[in-house]
C-alpha cells in the first residue's frame, strides 16, 4: 500500500500533504468560450486590456464640464459666472473645446471635450440661457473619469484561476472579450454500493436508497465552474469498481467516489486506492466530523486525483465542501482567495465533542446562527442550511450567546 497512512490526518495536513505528493497544481486543459457560456469556470490565463479603460476621459455626473482653474473660490455667496457654449450629445465625441470662463452642459458618463478638465454638479449650478451660476470650486479631475484611469493597456486584469462570475463578466464584456480561454478539468463521479438505486426507482426496494450523492457532487461542481461527467451506480465486487475506475480515468484527471469508504470487510476502495502508482494512497480518514472515512489518493506520473467520500449525504456534501473544492483550486491553480468566515453568535447550543475537527449545517435568523438538526444519514440538512459553522479540535460544546465560526458561500 503505497503511500498508506496508518493514523488519521487533520483536514489541513491533508489538503497539504495531497498537494505537496502530487505537485499541484497540474497543467490542465483549456478551451475558448462564447461569453456567454462562460459563467462559473475558470480562466485558462491571465486576461490583458488591449485598450485603455475607460477609453475616453468620461463625466461621473450630470452637470457642466468646466475648467478647474475658472471657478477657484467660487461658493454660495461668491458665485462664478460662466458661459455655457454647448452640450455634450452622449455616445458622441465633442466637437468644440473648452474656452475659459465657459462650460458645456454634459450628462453621466459623457465623453468630457478637450480643454476642460473638471465637471461640476447640477446641484452647485444655477442656469439663465447661456449664463451658469457656479457655486461651488472644483479640483483637477473633480468628478471626471480619466481615459486609462482603471487600466491601461497591457494591463493583467484578470489572473489566471479566477472564476467568472458576476464580479468578473461585466469586467470581459466591457474590455471585448467575447471569447473566453476557460481550464478544462474533467472530473468524473461514481455512486458505488449495493443498496444504491437510481433516482426513478419506483417503488423503493426494501433495504434500497436512492442516488443523492451523484447528483449533489454534479450540481456543486458545475456551480463552481468544473466539467463533470456520471459515470453511474457500480456495485461492490472487486472487479466491477476496478473496470468502472479504469475506464472513467481514460475521460477524467479526478474521479470521485461516494460510499465504500467506511470501515467494513466489503469495501474495496482503500485496497483499490492503495494499489495505484506513487504515491498511491495518500490519506486513509480524516479527524473531523462528518467525514472521518474520507480516502484520497494519486498517480503523479499520470496525473489522476481519487477521492473517496462518504456514503451518508449529509457526511458527503460537509466533505465536499470543506475538502474537496479545496482540494481541486489546489489542482487547478485557482489563486487563494479567504474564505467567507464569520464570527457570530449562537442562538442555541451546539453539542460537540473536543479532539476532532466538527461541522455543522446552520441557519441565520436576526443576526444569530441556530443549527439545523442533523445526522450523518440525514438526506434534507443542507436544503435549508445557509452556511457551516466549525468547531476546532480544541474546543468542545457551544453555548447560546457564544461566539463561533461560520463559513457562508
Amino acid at each position: 500500500m503505497a503511500g498508506f497512512v496508518h493514523a488519521l490526518s487533520s483536514r489541513k495536513e491533508a489538503l497539504e500533504k495531497v498537494a505537496a505528493s502530487l505537485g499541484f497544481p497540474w497543467k490542465i486543459g483549456s478551451k475558448l468560450l462564447p461569453l456567454r457560456n462562460s459563467l462559473g469556470k475558470l480562466l485558462a490565463e491571465d486576461i490583458r486590456t488591449q485598450e485603455a479603460a475607460p477609453a475616453f476621459s468620461r463625466s461621473l455626473r450630470d452637470g457642466y464640464a468646466v475648467r478647474s482653474a475658472d471657478v477657484i473660490g467660487a461658493s454660495s455667496s461668491s458665485p462664478v459666472f460662466l458661459d455655457v457654449r454647448f452640450d455634450v450629445p452622449m455616445g458622441t465625441l465633442p466637437l468644440q473645446e473648452g474656452l475659459p470662463f465657459t462650460a458645456a452642459g454634459i450628462y453621466t458618463g459623457g465623453v468630457l471635450p478637450k480643454g476642460y478638465d473638471a465637471v461640476v454638479m447640477l446641484e452647485d449650478t444655477d442656469r439663465s440661457a447661456s449664463l451658469l451660476e457656479v457655486r461651488r470650486s472644483l479640483q483637477e479631475s473633480e468628478n471626471v473619469l480619466l481615459e486609462g484611469e482603471e487600466y491601461a493597456p497591457g494591463d493583467v486584469v484578470l489572473k489566471e484561476g479566477m472564476r467568472i462570475d458576476y464580479r468578473t463578466v461585466g469586467l470581459l464584456a466591457t474590455l471585448g472579450i467575447v471569447s473566453v480561454p476557460c481550464k478544462v478539468l474533467r472530473i468524473g463521479i461514481l455512486s458505488t454500493g449495493d443498496e444504491i438505486v437510481p433516482p426513478e426507482t419506483t417503488p423503493l426496494p426494501p433495504g434500497c436508497v436512492r442516488d443523492a450523492n451523484g447528483w449533489m457532487l454534479q450540481a456543486l461542481l458545475r456551480e463552481y465552474g468544473f466539467s463533470v461527467s456520471y459515470f453511474g451506480i457500480v456495485r461492490d465486487d472487486e472487479f466491477s469498481l476496478r473496470h468502472a475506475m479504469e475506464k472513467a480515468l481514460k475521460q477524467c484527471q479526478v474521479l470521485l467516489l461516494s460510499g465504500g469508504s467506511s470501515v467494513s470487510s466489503r469495501d474495496l476502495c482503500s485496497d483499490l486506492f492503495a494499489s495505484f502508482p506513487l504515491p498511491g494512497l495518500i490519506v486513509r480518514g480524516l479527524n473531523m466530523s462528518p467525514g472521518k472515512p474520507t480516502l484520497i489518493a494519486g498517480d503523479v506520473k499520470r496525473e489522476r486525483l481519487l477521492v473517496g467520500l462518504p456514503g451518508h449525504p449529509h457526511s458527503c456534501t460537509v466533505v465536499a465542501l470543506a475538502v474537496l473544492l479545496p482540494l481541486l483550486d489546489a489542482l487547478a491553480g485557482v489563486p487563494k482567495q479567504a474564505r467567507r468566515t464569520f464570527f457570530l453568535t449562537l442562538g442555541d447550543d451546539v453539542v460537540g465533542r473536543t479532539g476532532v475537527e466538527e461541522f455543522f449545517p446552520v441557519a441565520l435568523k436576526d443576526g444569530l446562527v441556530y443549527p439545523i438538526a442533523n445526522k450523518s444519514g440525514f438526506v434534507g440538512s443542507f436544503s435549508s442550511a445557509e452556511g457551516l459553522l466549525r468547531l476546532p479540535e480544541n474546543r468542545e460544546t457551544a453555548r447560546r450567546g457564544e461566539v463561533v465560526e461560520v463559513w457562508l458561500p
